[in-house]
């Protein structure tokens, strides 16, 4: 099928420069020279691991959208189905259809929206996301029209998962490397993953202030635990030492991050994906996640304003991690002392205040993490 709708299409996700979101805005401009009906086309992510729907990117005519909000499949009931039987869905009136009320339900009826077409994404033949397409106006959606957009669904399934196992081809292929890390640094254990989960309950928190969208704290949840790749190639006998480092060990400790950005650059210019919205949060993170907003961190001496927020939040999920877990060198801080240094340090402008008071705030999130990622003791 030749239509110049699907050469805007192509070339809405060919590019590397944009993110995600703006270019399922091209996408969904160009469906409504056809479809002018349709309001809201979104796409939803699944975690097989979790069972969890996630809101990750979505083109809103009214600008209203449906952010951060995480549901498990087996609690939707209409989505499960569609997962199992593969089969694409119309409902031409949400209102009488949709009795269940969960919180994309309930949004959905809230912001006036009458019919939908819904069709599942899968790679490798498993479930991947879900794809909406929504509309104000009940009945939108008939067989003539869902076909069409069924093609149209299956371009953006594809070519949304060509960027998709393009980020984690780039996590794989970095973690092949911080693997190596993992095991070279005694301190490491469940670290890394308590630290991508703290890192995400501040960006969520912090989504309003900062305009962070659900895009880009998904791949800060994926990045963050790939900040101190650089530690590959700090000699055993700094990064395993028992005890305190002196000035010289610490100089070279310090090079991780010159060492962590040049492997990550060399990764990045080798997977073609120089100069894209995805590659500059992970740069960001590895680059400046040891900076303090006093000046005095390292290696570029920047203030708290010139530093990313992405590695702003690294950095006190990095902090609160080493403080609340035992060290060889140290047992775990009560959790009244944890908060006590952090609120310090954001009061010396070491660490930023909004994202120490946001995971301060997230108590039960923040327990439960510690809980679910607990350090094995063998």
């Amino acid at each position: 099928m030749d239509h110049p709708d699907f050469n805007v299409l192509t070339e809405s996700f060919s590019g590397s420069h944009a993110s995600l979101s703006k270019s399922l805005q091209a996408i969904h401009e160009a469906i409504g020279l056809r479809y002018p009906y349709i309001d809201r086309v979104a796409i939803a992510l699944y975690e097989p691991h979790t069972d969890l729907l996630k809101t990750f990117i979505s083109s809103n005519k009214d600008d209203q959208k449906l952010v951060r909000y995480e549901a498990h499949l087996k609690d939707v009931p209409s989505l499960l189905s569609l997962a199992t039987s593969h089969q694409s869905r119309i409902i031409s009136d949400i209102p009488a259809t949709l009795c269940t009320p969960t919180t994309h339900t309930n949004w959905l009826k809230e912001h006036d929206y009458h019919s939908s077409l819904t069709v599942p994404i899968y790679r490798a033949n498993k479930l991947n996301a879900f794809l909406f397409f929504d509309s104000k106006i009940a009945h939108s959606f008939d067989a003539e029209s869902a076909r069409f957009l069924e093609v149209f669904a299956d371009l953006i399934s594809q070519l949304f998962l060509l960027q998709i196992n393009q980020i984690h081809s780039l996590v794989g292929t970095v973690q092949v490397a911080s693997g190596l890390a993992r095991i070279r640094d005694l301190e490491t254990g469940q670290h890394l993953e308590r630290m991508a989960n703290y890192a995400r309950l501040m960006a969520q928190a912090l989504a309003h202030t900062y305009e962070l969208d659900d895009e880009f704290i998904e791949y800060l949840y994926l990045f963050a635990p790939l900040h101190d790749i650089g530690k590959v190639g700090i000699p055993d006998s700094v990064l395993l030492k028992p005890g305190k480092l002196d000035a010289a060990e610490w100089d070279i400790m310090r090079r991780h991050v010159e060492i962590g950005v040049t492997i990550t650059k060399k990764i990045i210019a080798d997977m073609d994906l120089e100069d894209s919205v995805i590659t500059r949060i992970m740069h960001n993170i590895v680059a400046y996640h040891h900076e303090r907003g006093d000046g005095k961190g390292y290696p570029y001496g920047m203030q708290l304003e010139q530093i990313p927020i992405e590695a702003r939040i690294v950095a006190v999920a990095d902090v609160y991690d080493a403080l609340s877990n035992k060290r060889p060198y140290k047992e775990p801080w009560r959790e009244e002392e944890i908060v006590a240094e952090l609120r310090k340090e954001a009061g010396l402008r070491r660490l930023d205040s909004q994202c120490v008071e946001a995971l301060i705030a997230a108590k039960e999130q923040r327990l439960a993490i510690q809980v679910q990622f607990a350090d094995k003791i063998d």
